[in-house]
């Protein structure tokens, strides 16, 4: 057996029982990594240290042994945050789909709708409510 093969057994041994990483913990050392930057490259002390406060916090829960309240915490987080991340995915998506599909409103109920790109002028008409309208693609 290998160094690295004794400081991966340790380290299996000593997080069994542990929480671990999670969603929350991966944004708050994403928050934390931010705000140390921002900190240090605009002289804002202050700033340094909550991103510190967030990197410790994420280590006080990766290490922690009570679990079910790391995850009570976690589905918390994802509950208040979830129309934010839904936010995003939809325009990494629109972003990624760009050059494939123009993304238009409906008029009448606001319902999102994708259609192809190069197809010309085009009647859209709404799943939703059904409304009809025109649109350049």
């Amino acid at each position: 057996m290998g160094f690295f093969d004794k400081i991966r057994a340790w380290f299996t041994r000593f997080m069994s029982g542990r929480y671990g990483v999670d969603q929350m913990n991966h944004e708050l050392v994403i928050a934390a990594l931010v705000l140390t930057v921002l900190g240090t490259l605009t002289g804002l002390g202050l700033v340094t240290i909550i991103g510190d406060v967030f990197l410790i916090t994420a280590l006080v829960r990766m290490f922690s042994k009570d679990r079910y309240r790391r995850a009570a915490e976690n589905q918390a987080y994802l509950q208040k945050t979830y129309k934010l991340r839904q936010g995003m995915t939809e325009r990494m998506n629109r972003f990624r789909n760009r050059k494939k599909f123009r993304y238009f409103s409906c008029p009448k109920c606001k319902a999102k709708l994708r259609v192809p790109r190069g197809v010309g002028n085009v009647t859209i008409t709404c799943k939703g409510c059904g409304h009809k309208f025109d649109k350049k693609a």
